[in-house]
């Protein structure tokens, strides 16, 4: 099998193209040839890419790997200059929709989007951290700035009304100065209405025993990661969320590290589990 995977350097797609070499399925990045299986476009940023390949070969099926897909995006300004409209036309256009999360999905039908989304969770990048794991006193906030988000800022207020020291690396901080911000934090905090997963970093640092303060919003992508390990906020009112992040901040739970490698180990995808969700997933399009 061979598939034409596009994708932008921004998205941390890359690491899956050995792991389909490993199960005999070639992979060309942003490039394509007359005998693809499939066509897999991660990102609105690449649709005119994924354009460019359908126009040269109309025939061969496209699949759309959903990672950034908000309504508080989309309605933002957009300095990037991306083609909203032309990522819908593909999305409409596509045998299926792979979503990292079921809030993804409520967001498609919420826009009208008929086409299958079927749900492939991502996989989190998990590090073994050689340093000492322990609370140095801050927040960590590890997402980018979605300026449109109704919550936006919010931590950075509560953490300015409260005193509490508060890290924002912003995707800034190289690997081993992020790693040491992880393990030296407090808790994690998204207090984004909208994500498609909360940040993979929730993750990374529930598994070194962070506790992780989420949105209830029914757009909370992070909700089908944790389940009921997180803390959650009242995503309609800020006064609660200030007040989750003031009694955990003077109460911070201590959790068990062991039963946070536990929980990660048997819930959470790892890139081999992702590609063996992909790979069933073509054999069921190919056979339809």
């Amino acid at each position: 099998m061979k598939i034409s995977l596009i994708t932008p350097p921004s998205q941390n797609i890359e690491p899956l193209i050995p792991v389909f070499k490993s199960k005999n399925i070639d992979v060309l990045k942003n490039n394509i040839s007359y005998d693809c299986d499939f066509i897999i476009n991660t990102s609105c940023a690449s649709v005119h890419i994924l354009d460019n390949f359908h126009k040269q070969f109309p025939k061969i099926p496209i699949i759309n790997l959903v990672l950034d897909f908000y309504k508080t995006v989309w309605t933002c300004p957009n300095p990037h200059g991306y083609n909203f409209d032309l990522y819908k036309k593909y999305m409409e256009l596509s045998s299926e929709l792979w979503c990292l999360s079921s809030e993804v999905v409520l967001r498609m039908k919420e826009e009208g989007i008929k086409t299958h989304c079927e749900i492939v969770k991502i996989w989190a990048r998990f590090f073994e951290y050689t340093g000492k794991i322990f609370d140095r006193r801050y927040i960590l906030q590890p997402m980018r700035d979605y300026k449109c988000d109704k919550n936006f800022q919010w931590l950075k207020r509560a953490c300015y009304e409260l005193q509490i020291p508060i890290a924002e690396p912003k995707h800034k901080f190289i690997e081993e100065q992020f790693q040491q911000t992880i393990a030296e934090c407090s808790f994690i905090v998204c207090e984004y209405h909208e994500t498609s997963t909360g940040g993979l970093t929730l993750l990374e640092g529930y598994r070194l025993g962070k506790p992780v303060i989420i949105s209830d919003s029914i757009y909370q992508g992070a909700k089908d990661y944790f389940g009921n390990k997180a803390i959650y906020f009242n995503d309609n009112s800020y006064e609660d969320f200030k007040k989750v992040i003031k009694e955990t901040w003077e109460n911070t739970p201590v959790l068990d590290i062991d039963e946070c490698i536990n929980y990660t180990d048997n819930f959470i995808n790892t890139k081999e589990d992702m590609v063996d969700n992909m790979i069933k997933r073509f054999k069921v399009l190919k056979n339809d």
